[in-house]
This record gives C-alpha cells, structure tokens and sequence, in this order.
C-alpha cells in the first residue's frame, strides 16, 4: 500500500499542528481513508458528539471514560490541508504520554507467580500483557504505510486524538460489526496463539482458553435478547502468528455503542471471570494499557465496524540529550494465562505478537532505531510537537 502525497501531507500537517485526524482502511480493502477534525470551543475530540455523522472511534481498555474519543469525518486531505495554510486554531496538548521503560521481566515472573496460584485453585484465565519500548527515526506516516502493507485481512488505522494521543494497528479481532437494516450484527472470538507455519492440532490449552471467550460473548449477546449463533471452530492468521477464531452473529440488536461497552473487554483481552480478571491486571501489571484492549474502529452510512485494539503502539515526539529527534514507541500485547501456562512461553508469545511492527520500527540492522535500558528519563524529553525540533 503506498500512499499519496496529498495523504502524507495531511497527515503530517495534522501531527505538526496536533490536529485530530485518522487514516484506516477496513479489512480486505487497500483504498486508505483520511479525515480531520480540528478541537472546537469544548476542547474535546469526541466521536459520538453528533449522533447522525459519521466518524472514528477510540476508547480506552478500562471503558469507563465519560465519552468516547474520536473525531467526525468533518475534512479531507484537502481540505486540512487548506485550513492549515491559514492560522490554524491552537489545539490542546495530548494528555498522555508512552512509558519510558520496557516491561521488565522480572515484574512480568511476579505477576505471572501471582496469578498461577489462584486460576490452579479456582480455574478461569488472565490475561498478561506487557510493552516494549522503542525508540525510532521513522517517521510515523512511513511506519504505518510498512506495517499497513504486510496485510489486508486487518483493520488498519493511524489515529491522533489529544486524549489518546497518536496510535498504529493492524487489528485482526471484529469486536462488533453492525447492519442496521437487518438489525443483525458480527463478532468473534479470537484466543489462541501459535507460529503461523504449525499445522499440529491445537492443544487443550488453547482450546480451553478460546471457549472461555466463545462462551462469554454468546451469553452477553443473549442476556442483551439476541438471537445468537455460533459458527464452528476455524483459525485467523496474522503474519506470523494464527489464532483459535469462532466466528457469531445475533440479530435483533438496536443501540449498538451500549452492546460494544457490554462485550469489551472481552476475555480474549482481559480473562475470565472478567471482573476479577480485570482487578489482576490492575493491581499486578506495571503500565496502563491505555488504549490497548479497548474498541476501535468508524460508523459509516449508521453502521458500526468495530475492532479490538491489538497489534498497535501508542507514540509520542521526543528529543535524546545530543538533540536527536524521534517517536517513543510503545508496543503492547498479551497473552492470555490459564493454569497449564508456562512462564517462558507466554512471554515468548508476546514478542512474537509485536515482532512486526517492531522490525519496522528497529530496521533490518537496527539503524533506524533501539530499545533497552539507555532510554529512561535523563536521556529523553518529551515534546509538544515536532514543530518544537
């Protein structure tokens, strides 16, 4: 996928200007979509503020913000790019920023020894993620552009909102995809992990932790009066890795935002039983996941096409101490912890899950960017916007 030039130049308008703005294409499609919506007098950058237009979305993984981040599909590239050759509006500073430190593995081993005991004794899962940190000169317009190009089975997006700040992904999980005429919708439940070349059946741990998700999301489906159906068990692919998938679809579903807050975050990012899962993974894991496991995606023409937040990084501008300029990267995946894991594996599964975007991120021989123990907070300092280098 190459992008054109008016593309590139809206997107790095809105990000020299803090401009919310995002590029996505659905799955299965290569013709890349760019809107911008420049912060009005309420100082937000919301998705649903008009419930009629259409618009991108972005929540957090906690689901529990007063409303939901996004923008209206208000200008093209184009037309940002004529609002930009005025004076633009000043626009609010993002309000958080990536972690400096990589997950350490040591505060993964403590997590992971504290969460074993109980799910051997009670069952049910949790799943653990961490992040890597990552420090590039790669533009972001070029890294979405590399890492969009590896698949189009993915929804893929570039999205900056000063809430979430700038994010990247290439999501294979549908969290909720919506007909409004039929009133029917689609989902599924993605869990399960192994190297995409494996071809032996799939082993009990596996299966046992993708019907903890199947289950889940058919019952919330039905507790919500829809009628449910669920296909059988198939596999989705993702570069180089392959996942469990049960695909489901229900009908008789009307307000569609409340349903995507009932099924995130589902057990394929958060665990099962969820409410306990999700109070393990605030009190043991080291960093907030932000937007990681929550719902992305737009509303086109009053239909819905949401997606679990995976395979994305959270990036912010900074200048190192001999003044180089680049992006802090942090990349997030989980995996999900059941009593017959094992430390070593998970750990494994969760590089394998970020190895791609990564590559991009690092270059073939490292020339284009690091990580490790060198990038703390005497040696990087965050800044507004490139414009300030």
């Amino acid at each position: 996928m190459k992008m054109t030039g008016l593309t590139r130049d809206a997107v790095n308008a809105c990000l020299l200007n803090r401009i919310p703005f995002v590029l996505y294409a659905l799955p299965g499609e290569d013709d890349f979509k760019f809107y911008a919506s420049p912060v009005g007098k309420s100082g937000r950058s919301e998705a649903f503020a008009d419930p009629a237009a259409d618009c991108f979305f972005i929540n957090f993984f906690d689901n529990d913000e007063p409303y939901t981040p996004g923008l209206s599909f208000t200008m093209d590239a184009a037309s940002l790019l004529s609002y930009c050759e005025g004076e633009p509006a000043p626009q609010p500073l993002a309000e958080i920023r990536p972690r400096i430190p990589s997950t350490f593995r040591a505060s993964y081993h403590d997590a992971f020894s504290r969460i074993i005991p109980r799910l051997k004794a009670e069952g049910g899962k949790v799943v653990l993620s961490r992040h890597r940190t990552i420090l590039t000169t790669v533009m972001p317009v070029n890294v979405a552009e590399d890492f969009f190009s590896l698949t189009d089975t993915t929804f893929r997006y570039m999205a900056y909102t000063p809430e979430t700040g700038l994010w990247i992904g290439s999501t294979p999980e549908l969290l909720l995809e919506s007909d409004s005429r039929s009133r029917e919708v689609r989902t599924m439940a993605l869990a399960g992990t192994r190297p995409s070349d494996d071809d032996t059946p799939w082993d009990d741990k596996n299966i046992y932790e993708q019907s903890l998700v199947t289950d889940f999301i058919a019952e919330t489906l039905k507790k919500e009066g829809l009628d449910v159906t669920v296909d059988d068990l198939s596999e989705r692919r993702f570069i180089n890795i392959k996942h469990l998938c049960t695909e489901i679809t229900a009908r008789g579903a009307d307000d569609i935002p409340a349903l995507m807050s009932e099924l995130s975050p589902t057990p394929a990012v958060a665990g099962y039983p969820r409410d306990e899962a999700i109070e393990e993974i605030s009190r043991y894991e080291t960093h907030r996941r932000n937007c990681y496991g929550g719902y992305v995606g737009v509303r086109t023409g009053g239909d819905y096409h949401a997606y679990v937040n995976l395979r994305c990084c959270f990036m912010a501008p900074v200048v190192l101490m001999d003044s180089q300029f680049g992006w802090l990267c942090n990349l997030y995946a989980g995996g999900g912890i059941v009593a017959a894991s094992k430390e070593e594996e998970e750990w494994n599964e969760t590089g394998a899950k970020t190895a791609a975007l990564a590559s991009i991120l690092l270059g073939r021989d490292s020339s284009t960017g690091h990580e490790g123990p060198e990038l703390n907070s005497q040696t990087v300092r965050f800044v507004d916007s490139p414009m300030e280098f």
